[in-house]
């Protein structure tokens, strides 16, 4: 990714797939909907650990994850979406959304953008979004995204009694 404090030039907005970037701005309000929708079928469950407030959220989100795919298939530079998600693991965290739902949420914006792409920009999209997904995963092995495991809490833990300030 170009970095303009380097002296870099910026992106070449087409060097990558500009129609396909058009065509995603143009649908971008459908497209979030679509999204939601998408991920509440890959995981029917997903949408019982949110509510009302927290959804429109992800749509407006959306938005964003959107413009955010545009800018690295109009550039080919898949920086746009992988340091963007990079960007994105703090704030979910902070709205106790774990990385598999994000990436549920990513799985559903492939869907969804599946609809307005011709075949070739829709590979370049599937392969945009699977290494914004495996950026994410690491994250979603971290501390603080899933419960662990209690028999290895215990064992940490000293015995684990009467202590649950440690892990």
């Amino acid at each position: 990714m170009a970095h303009p404090s380097l002296g870099l030039p910026p992106p070449d907005r087409t060097a990558g797939a500009p129609a396909a970037a058009a065509r995603l701005r143009s649908e971008r309000n459908r497209l979030a909907i679509l999204a939601l929708e998408a991920a509440h079928r890959l995981v029917p469950a997903f949408g019982d650990r949110y509510d009302d407030l927290e959804k429109r959220r992800f749509l407006r989100d959306y938005e964003r994850h959107i413009e955010q795919l545009a800018r690295a298939l109009e550039t080919g530079d898949d920086g746009f979406v992988t340091n963007y998600g990079e960007w994105l693991v703090p704030v979910y965290r902070r709205r106790d959304v774990p990385m598999k739902d994000f990436i549920i949420m990513l799985g559903g914006l492939r869907d969804a953008a599946l609809t307005v792409l011709p075949r070739d920009e829709a590979r370049l999209t599937r392969e945009l979004i699977e290494r914004w997904a495996a950026r994410l995963k690491h994250h979603g092995r971290l501390p603080g995204d899933h419960k662990g495991n209690p028999i290895v809490r215990f064992l940490w833990k000293g015995a684990g009694i009467g202590d649950d300030s440690v892990i």
